[in-house]
């Protein structure tokens, strides 16, 4: 069954999750007016959310982002995840993103608890492993901010780089287009993608580099990126991987709105929604390009297959506790 849940704190943030994918349906915060509006791009029925194919606020996995030709070799086994995608796009076919997880609502007096759990048969869409899965959204009452922690226990070793893919406009509604919000990404670093998958890692250039604050538009429409990617599709590596730094900042100029975010991951892949579906959006239009931001933090993808890779942290060992936190901070500036 499809369940939405509402929560809310003493700052007027709502939070609306969905059992789906363990997926984040909605956000609502004030703007440097007190209008509450949503800063997620995300469908405007929510009836239209749970399975639509552009993975709106979902848990990916579970490996997010793409796997080389669909295919691993794990412990000398080769392994072939289900896949309509060349590159077994977000965990394929039978992915987490699309599975209804059990969920029980907790509170107490520092935070509103969510916890999603479900139980991922070994094989299913092609990974090993029988694997218990929690996802643990917090939203804090005395700080403006919503946490996510990721928590998975397997029987066999087997692959496991799951992030949140939701689509942030800090704009209000969807009002504008994310051009015009700057973003600032701590990383000197980033992986090359050729044909959609990482290459090699080398430094940022200046129209790739977010390591000082600069609006999202400034170097998309470039010919290099836009040949490649179509917008910015890329992994960054943080400088310094700590939950204490805010790694990513984005800030909407017009609102005010600031989004914070602090992970225990090393790499936070940008993508500028750059295609789209037919969605009527919650702006009350069809969905178009570069009306959103993703920022998924996460693991190296394609670590698996990348020789270039040396710290294979996707692969998770049987009974190896997998433990990882996005904290989202909301919040409003004068500047």
């Amino acid at each position: 069954m499809i369940s939405f849940i509402e929560i809310e704190n003493k700052f007027k943030t709502e939070v609306i999750l969905c059992n789906v994918g363990a997926s984040i349906y909605d956000i609502k915060t004030k703007d440097n007016k007190n209008n509450i509006e949503s800063i997620l791009y995300t469908t405007k029925n929510k009836n239209d959310f749970p399975y639509d194919g552009s993975y709106f606020g979902k848990t990916i996995g579970r490996t997010g982002g793409r796997v080389s030709n669909s295919k691993f070799i794990l412990n000398g086994i080769d392994y072939k995840i289900l896949s309509d995608d060349p590159n077994g796009l977000h965990g394929g076919k039978e992915g987490l993103s699309f599975k209804e997880f059990d969920f029980k609502k907790t509170e107490t007096d520092e935070y509103i608890e969510v916890l999603f759990s479900y139980e991922s048969k070994d094989l299913e869409s092609g990974y090993p492993g029988n694997l218990s899965l929690k996802v643990i959204y917090r939203l804090f009452k005395n700080v403006n901010k919503l946490t996510l922690t990721y928590e998975g226990l397997s029987d066999k070793d087997t692959l496991l780089n799951l992030s949140n893919h939701s689509y942030f406009n800090l704009s209000g509604n969807a009002k504008n287009n994310i051009l015009g919000h700057e973003l600032f990404i701590n990383a000197s670093n980033m992986e090359k993608i050729e044909k959609l998958i990482p290459v090699k890692i080398e430094k940022c250039s200046d129209i790739y580099s977010f390591k000082s604050m600069h609006k999202i538009g400034d170097y998309l429409m470039n010919k290099e990126i836009i040949d490649n990617t179509n917008g910015y599709d890329f992994p960054y590596i943080f400088d310094n991987a700590s939950i204490n730094l805010s790694n990513i900042i984005l800030k909407d100029n017009e609102s005010k709105r600031v989004l914070k975010i602090k992970t225990t991951y090393p790499v936070v892949v940008v993508y500028t929604c750059n295609y789209v579906g037919n969605e009527i959006m919650n702006n009350n239009e069809i969905a178009k390009p570069y009306y959103a931001v993703c920022l998924e933090c996460q693991y190296h993808p394609n670590g698996i297959n990348s020789d270039f890779i040396k710290d294979k942290k996707d692969i998770l060992e049987k009974g190896s506790l997998y433990n990882e936190t996005i904290e989202y901070f909301f919040e409003v500036t004068n500047d």
